[in-house]
């Protein structure tokens, strides 16, 4: 839909839709996108921020109203006359990029259901939407909101990612200061210890049968990597050792997310029990593939096992040539066969990655425009807008000045 709002005045038989109001045209249609892959395809969405909104309300109404405050000097105010426009069952959702405790309990105190800090994550906005539909106020007392699962797996054995899951959780502690916990859920042969430089037995197999899993358990069991970073895994045992109870995998994936802010899993492409709910489960899952025949049917098989974004768990398919450049299926051939587009692709690592864990844990210096790729599907995965990896050009030209000043020297 364009910016143009085009809605009449409601029926009886036309139910109200969302309206959303961005600060610009650009924010506007990211939510927009995010909108629709919620399945609210008739969602209204606009820029212009409250302002819009309050002269949209003058004529129409919406079943909730979400409304941008950046840029509006007098936030309670614009809020007070919204809501005398709006019908009084017509919840009101705020945005910004203020994260003020005092501007939230203000907004709470006049009447807006929740404060969302932007950039505004896929399952957040779910979650609130579906409470506006409920009329479910926010909790002010009690637990807070948790943690979010990544889980990344792939359409087959022998795609990356170990390394993939290892690179993220280090760029998301470095680069971005985030608390991440990493679960090695390949237990047959598991290697994030080797990729991670940590201790190799890290408390997974008695998480797995713990009768009671709290914080405390949690920070005897896992291994340090440092600060920001820990990890979940356990010595390779043999395959009849693995039962599990997945209720247990669930339990251990909330106690996880009560103490960190991201939570990475890494599932091995054989999905061995539990595997599947985890992917279910998680705010975002990451699928890595191939541009080939079989990885198109795994890809397949797979979206139809896990579901969609409807509920806003957020799906990203990654293109990880691991095995070199050469594809045999066509981007749009493979897109349309999958039935949805793909959101990311990683250049090559090469040998390069690989070679480095022979000093140490994995060394992503080696390989910048990897790194760089990788740091984005970070963001992404975590709701923020990627930024723009280096060109070819710019790093061929960075080493030659470099090159040429250590000639000098």
């Amino acid at each position: 839909m364009n910016d143009k709002l085009t809605a009449a005045n409601p029926t009886a038989n036309q139910p109200l839709a969302p309206a959303l109001f961005a600060n610009t045209a650009e924010q506007a249609q990211a939510l927009r996108e995010q909108l629709q892959r919620l399945g609210l395809h008739n969602a209204r969405t606009t820029h212009g921020g409250i302002g819009a909104a309050i002269n949209w309300c003058a004529t129409y109404q919406a079943s909730v109203l979400l409304v941008d405050l950046d840029g509006e000097t007098s936030p309670l105010q614009a809020i007070a006359e919204l809501s005398a426009l709006c019908d009084p069952g017509c919840p009101i959702i705020a945005m910004g990029s203020k994260q003020e405790i005092n501007l939230y309990r203000a907004l709470l105190d006049n009447g807006v259901l929740d404060y969302l800090a932007k950039p505004v994550t896929l399952d957040l906005l779910a979650n609130t939407l579906e409470r506006a539909r409920d009329n479910v106020e926010p909790q002010r007392k009690g637990q807070g909101r948790t943690g979010r699962s990544i889980a990344v797996t792939g359409s087959a054995g022998g795609l990356g990612c170990s390394s993939v899951v290892a690179a993220m959780a280090q760029l998301l502690a470095s680069e971005r200061h985030t608390p991440v916990a990493v679960v090695d859920y390949d237990r047959s042969k598991g290697d994030q210890a080797l990729l991670l430089g940590a201790a190799h037995d890290a408390g997974l197999a008695s998480a797995m049968h713990s009768s009671e899993i709290d914080s405390r358990f949690l920070q005897r069991a896992m291994a340090t990597v440092n600060p920001r970073l820990a990890l979940l895994a356990q010595e390779p045992v043999a395959d009849h050792y693995l039962a599990v109870n997945t209720d247990q995998v669930l339990n251990l994936g909330a106690s996880l997310c009560r103490l960190y802010n991201q939570v990475i899993w890494d599932l091995p492409a054989g999905h061995p029990q539990g595997s599947l709910e985890v992917l279910k489960h998680s705010e975002t899952r990451i699928l890595l593939t191939e541009l080939t025949v079989q990885g198109a049917r795994n890809c397949q098989r797979l979206l139809q096992d896990i579901g969609d974004e409807s509920e806003g768990q957020q799906l990203l398919l990654v293109v990880n040539p691991a095995h070199g450049s050469h594809a045999t299926v066509e981007v749009r051939q493979f897109e349309e066969f999958v039935g949805r587009r793909i959101d990311l692709t990683l250049p090559f690592a090469g040998h390069d990655l690989a070679d480095s864990l022979l000093g140490g844990p994995l060394a992503l210096e080696r390989v910048p425009l990897f790194r760089q790729a990788l740091l984005n599907l970070a963001d992404l995965a975590c709701g923020r807008a990627p930024a723009k990896a280096p060109s070819r050009s710019l790093l061929r030209r960075v080493k030659g000045a470099l090159n040429r000043r250590a000639a000098a020297i």
